[in-house]
C-alpha cells in the first residue's frame, strides 16, 4: 500500500482519469488486494476523497466529492479483519489470511473475503432513483486468492507483482458495459514500482477497471496516495459512454493511510521475516549481501574439495 517528483504527478493524474472507481476503499494496491499483509496487532487506517462530474437531465454537469475509507487489524501475523465504508452502500467486513508467508525465495499467498454485508448489491453509488446499482453478480461476500511476489530482493528490481481471481465485485458484467471485457472473469493483477524507497507507482487490474496511481511515505507511518481509475475508458468509443451516469464519468482520488503498531510485540523467531517487516531496507539488503557472499564462498570451498 511510497517519489520526489510526486507533486507532479498529482497534477498529471486528473487529466487522464476519466471515468469511476473507488481505489483506497479496501486494503491493499489501489482497488486490488495482494498478499502482504499487517503485522501482529498492526492497525492501519485509510481513506480518500473521490471527485467527478457528471451531467444532470438538463444537460449541465455537476461536481460532486464522496467519502470512502477502511481500517484494518492485523493478527499473530498470518491474519487480519477490518472494515470497509462505501458511501451509500455504509459499512461490511472483511477478512483474509496467510496461506504461504513470503520469503526471499518464494512467494506469498493469501486468501480472503471483502463486503461482509447481507446487502448484495453493495456499491459506493446509487443509480437515479438513489437504490444501490444492480449488477449481474452479488457484490457481498467476494472471496479471493492472491499471490505477491516482490522481486526487490530477489532479483534486485524494485518490482512487486501481484495476481489473483475472486468473485462478486471482482467479477465484471458480460455486457462489459462500464468498460473492457474481461476475458477472464474475475482475474485481477497489479504491478508496483518502487522508483525509491519511500514512493510507489501502481498500475493494476482490478477484475473490472485499469487503475494507474502513486503513493509517498512521508514517514513511518503516514502515507499520501492518489489515482486515477477506469483508464480503459480512454480506448472507448465517447458514442458508448453515458456522461449522466455516475459509473462512466470522471473520477479522480486523493487519499491517505495511517499505519500505527505493532500494539503488542513481534513473536516472529526469523531473522529474516522480523527485518522485513520493518523500514529498513539498507539492513535488509546488506543482509542479502552477506548471504550471497556465503553462497560464493560454499562455492568455492565445493569446487576446491572436488
Amino acid at each position: 500500500m511510497r517519489l520526489t517528483g510526486i507533486t507532479s504527478l498529482l497534477f498529471l493524474l486528473p487529466v487522464v482519469a476519466i471515468a469511476g472507481g473507488l481505489p483506497f476503499a479496501h486494503y491493499g494496491v489501489l482497488d486490488a488486494p495482494s498478499a502482504s499483509l499487517l503485522s501482529h496487532t498492526e492497525l492501519c487506517l485509510g481513506g480518500g476523497g473521490t471527485v467527478y462530474s457528471m451531467e444532470d437531465t438538463s444537460g449541465s454537469s455537476n461536481m460532486d466529492v464522496s467519502v470512502a475509507g477502511y481500517f484494518e487489524l492485523g493478527l499473530f501475523d498470518r491474519g487480519q479483519i477490518g472494515g470497509t465504508y462505501l458511501g451509500a452502500g455504509g459499512f461490511s467486513g472483511t477478512a483474509r489470511g496467510l496461506v504461504l508467508v513470503e520469503t526471499l525465495n518464494q512467494p506469498g499467498i493469501a486468501l480472503g473475503v471483502e463486503n461482509i454485508t447481507g446487502e448484495k448489491n453493495y456499491e459506493f453509488y446509487a443509480d437515479d432513483n438513489d437504490s444501490l446499482y444492480q449488477y449481474p453478480n452479488d457484490q457481498n461476500i467476494s472471496i479471493y486468492g492472491v499471490v505477491t511476489k516482490d522481486f526487490n530482493y530477489l532479483l534486485s528490481v524494485p518490482v512487486c507483482v501481484n495476481l489473483g481471481y475472486g468473485t462478486g465485485r471482482f467479477q465484471q458484467s458480460s455486457e462489459a458495459v462500464d468498460g473492457l471485457e474481461n476475458p477472464i472473469p474475475g482475474l485481477f493483477w497489479s504491478i508496483l514500482f518502487h522508483p525509491v524507497p519511500e514512493a510507489e507507482i501502481m498500475v493494476e487490474w482490478d477484475g473490472r477497471d485499469f487503475n494507474l496511481g502513486a503513493d509517498y511515505g512521508l514517514n513511518r507511518n503516514f502515507t499520501i496516495t492518489a489515482c486515477a481509475s477506469e483508464l480503459e475508458h480512454l480506448v472507448t468509443s465517447n458514442d458508448s459512454t453515458n456522461s449522466g451516469d455516475v459509473m462512466q464519468t470522471a473520477k479522480f482520488t486523493i487519499g491517505i493511510e495511517a499505519t500505527f503498531g505493532p500494539i503488542l510485540g513481534r513473536t516472529e523467531l526469523d531473522p529474516y521475516e522480523r527485518l522485513r517487516y520493518t523500514d529498513d531496507d539498507e539492513a535488509l539488503r546488506q543482509l542479502e549481501e552477506y548471504r550471497q557472499g556465503a553462497r560464493e564462498e560454499i562455492r568455492e570451498l565445493e569446487d576446491s574439495i572436488q
